[in-house]
């Protein structure tokens, strides 16, 4: 028989409903290379996405709040690579070490490009995430006396903590990491010039048929910093359906600067609190600031081609069904070929499909509307920039250096990190980083601004 290798697949949902198995309606299972069904690691796997067991609490208790849809997805494709890789080097994982097999072994060989794809070096990003979720098997495994237990090499690091509402109030806390994580190195941002990301967004308006709809979602997310799963989960009612009840929040501004306040939880990334019954996953709520000029072009898009989008699914039908469509079609943008909705994967694929800059991507863009909303709110410190660039072997402990450094971090904390929501709070020294790049000014950023990535936490979402 052929090795199929491990495979990520999903239950017929009404059948696990049928049989009583309602809860497990979203949980990723494996199938080992035989196929079969992998016993020990579908248990893992259901365990963690039912809060039975996670690495803080080891089973003591349930967390009431357990991984997304999302992050379990992510957990089944990491663990089956991890068994994958232990089956090829015929390493069993209940008896497995964590210095000498998953460090040793499984991370140096994708550090080396020995295991991966095209033989290729992978990314800290991508090895830290796979063996912890073998260790999180491996631990799993030992706390139900599946394999003898073993002891984990911790270090412990102590790290100044900005506050969320306080740019200038800093604590310190302690954490505890596991030794041999690979240390990822800090990230640069880099954007596109004006011209080439106006060209690429021309192109995305000029794609036939499907370019309008899909450069108004472009210039929500540019102008926005939502998220594309956000996008494609935004509802038809999300931007109040009468303009009377939108709360415009600056009215005595003239009104290119007016900003209308909605809401956001369906898509959004964080702590899952249930699945809707349009299979979207709501997540943390929070408010964000759109412009007055993009949400008249949503109120304009959902009155009228965003009724034409739907006329495919309604040829044919009895006015009965009609109506049930259009009832239960909910969400905003709809592709006008086939009169159903984006996902966030579809909404990457056309960002990607017309020819833009390199490494050009959604997520990006939510950086791209941080690093401008902060380099336009930093030119009303025009003449304190000016005098700094004028001063020689300027210190980062001069006066006007600090003066500068906490005028940004406010713009970021109280106006930044608000919309952006779920915001890691490393993205402050990143953005500090652009800015004085930006800037030219000759100094190194050396305080420690930001807390270090938290063990277990949710991988960032595209």
């Amino acid at each position: 028989m052929p090795d199929y290798g491990y495979k990520v697949v999903y239950a017929d949902p009404k059948l696990l409903a049928e049989a009583g198995y309602g809860a497990l309606s979203d949980q990723p299972f494996l199938l080992d290379p035989e196929p079969g069904y992998a016993r020990l690691p579908n248990q893992f796997l259901i365990d963690r996405g039912l809060g039975y067991w996670d690495p803080k609490w080891r089973g003591e208790k349930r967390n009431p709040i357990p991984p997304s849809r999302i992050s379990m997805k992510n957990f089944a494709r990491w663990l089956a690579n991890a068994l994958e890789w232990a089956d090829t080097r015929s390493v069993d994982l209940m008896r497995g070490d964590y210095v000498s097999d998953l460090i040793d072994r499984y991370q140096q060989e994708m550090l080396k490009g020995i295991w991966s794809a095209d033989n290729r070096p992978l990314a800290p990003e991508t090895v830290n995430p796979r063996v912890q979720i073998a260790l999180e098997f491996q631990m799993w495994a030992a706390d139900k006396g599946l394999r003898p237990p073993f002891v984990i090499p911790t270090t412990t690091t102590t790290y100044i903590a900005g506050s969320h509402d306080n740019s200038r109030s800093h604590e310190a806390k302690v954490i505890q990491s596991r030794k041999g994580k690979v240390k990822v190195n800090k990230r640069t941002l880099s954007f596109p010039s004006v011209e080439e990301i106006e060209a690429w967004r021309e192109r995305v308006y000029e794609r036939p048929e499907v370019g309008a709809t899909e450069g108004l979602i472009v210039d929500l997310i540019l102008n926005t910093a939502i998220r594309r799963e956000e996008a494609a989960c935004w509802r038809v009612d999300t931007l109040p359906l009468d303009p009377k009840d939108w709360k415009i929040v600056n009215p005595d501004q003239p009104e290119e600067a007016q900003s209308v306040i909605v809401t956001i939880r369906y898509g959004a990334k964080g702590k899952q609190y249930g699945i809707d019954e349009h299979d979207d996953k709501i997540g943390p709520e929070g408010e964000i600031h759109i412009p007055l000029w993009i949400a008249k072009r949503l109120h304009g898009y959902r009155n009228k081609e965003r009724l034409m989008a739907l006329k495919p699914r309604l040829k044919g039908v009895r006015p009965a069904e009609a109506r049930r469509i259009m009832e239960e079609t909910v969400h905003l943008f709809l592709n006008p070929v086939t009169g159903f909705r984006y996902t966030g994967d579809q909404i990457y694929a056309f960002w990607s499909r017309v020819q833009g800059p390199a490494h050009w991507s959604p997520h990006l863009g939510r950086d791209w509307w941080a690093c401008r909303y902060l380099e336009e709110r930093m030119k009303q410190h025009a003449e304190l920039i000016q005098q700094m660039l004028k001063t020689p072997n300027v210190s980062m402990e001069h006066p006007m250096v600090l003066a500068l450094r906490d005028s940004a971090v406010t713009v970021i904390q109280m106006e930044i990190k608000p919309q952006l929501r779920h915001a890691s709070s490393r993205t402050t020294e990143i953005y500090l980083h652009w800015l004085f790049a930006k800037m030219r000014v000759p100094l190194t950023m050396t305080r420690q601004w930001v807390a270090l990535d938290e063990e277990g936490g949710e991988g960032d979402d595209e």
